[in-house]
């Protein structure tokens, strides 16, 4: 399912952020809805990505409930005097009994699987996980509630699974493709929406996280592009 701006010169933007890095990451640990806290080195890039979006005052920032995502969306709102709204539709794909398993380990433990699902995740789930229906339905909701107090500047902290599917459901982006595409621990990437069009204007800049203690800003989407735009 593909969702339309209204027709208006004026495009409206949404930034899809991930939360910052947390032990299971760092352990190639499968998460979904487990509540899993951020590490020391996850908050240093929440408030790099804070201190990146600093820049580009949101009208609204909406949030997974769970705290990874959470504390990532405060760092965020704190910069803009505001508080994230948290939507629930936003929480990580439910991974059932691979929650906390390794990913090695379930390759060796369940190969055959596991392989069906590396090729093609979202349409290969464990048994008892949340299927690509669920996942779309909730998240078409999610997107529904983004676009319903016709913000401007929007942005929506969440997780890996969710952001790939995200692309998905807002641009029609073929969803057996999308897991090929990196999602970094606090990365953001950008939509655009106008004249009835949702685009991927760009997709896992952490240049935030990467680029060290640089002193000066960092472009969101750019004052050019604003300017052509």
């Amino acid at each position: 399912m593909t969702h339309t701006a209204q027709d208006t010169k004026e495009p409206c933007r949404v930034i899809l952020a991930r939360h910052g890095q947390t032990e299971w990451n760092k352990e190639f640990r499968f998460q979904g809805k487990t509540n899993v806290q951020l590490t020391e080195e996850g908050k240093r890039q929440a408030h790099a990505l804070a201190e990146r979006l600093s820049s580009w005052p949101p009208d609204v920032i909406y949030t997974s409930p769970l705290d990874r995502a959470l504390y990532t969306a405060q760092a965020i709102a704190e910069r803009h005097n505001m508080k994230p709204i948290v939507l629930d539709e936003l929480e990580e794909i439910n991974f059932a009994s691979w929650e906390g398993q390794s990913i090695n380990g379930l390759d060796h433990e369940q190969h055959e699987i596991f392989s069906r699902w590396r090729a093609d995740p979202f349409f290969n789930p464990p048994e008892g996980a949340e299927t690509w229906p669920e996942l779309s339905e909730r998240l078409s909701r999610a997107v529904n509630k983004f676009l319903a107090g016709n913000h401007k500047r929007i942005i929506a902290v969440s997780h890996g699974g969710i952001m790939r599917a995200l692309y998905a459901v807002f641009t029609g982006l073929n969803p057996h493709k999308t897991w090929n595409m990196d999602v970094s621990n606090c990365s953001m990437s950008g939509i655009e929406m106008r004249y009835g069009r949702a685009c991927l204007a760009f997709m896992n800049d952490d240049l935030h996280i990467r680029a060290g203690a640089y002193g000066e800003k960092l472009p969101v989407w750019g004052a050019n592009y604003e300017l052509r735009a």
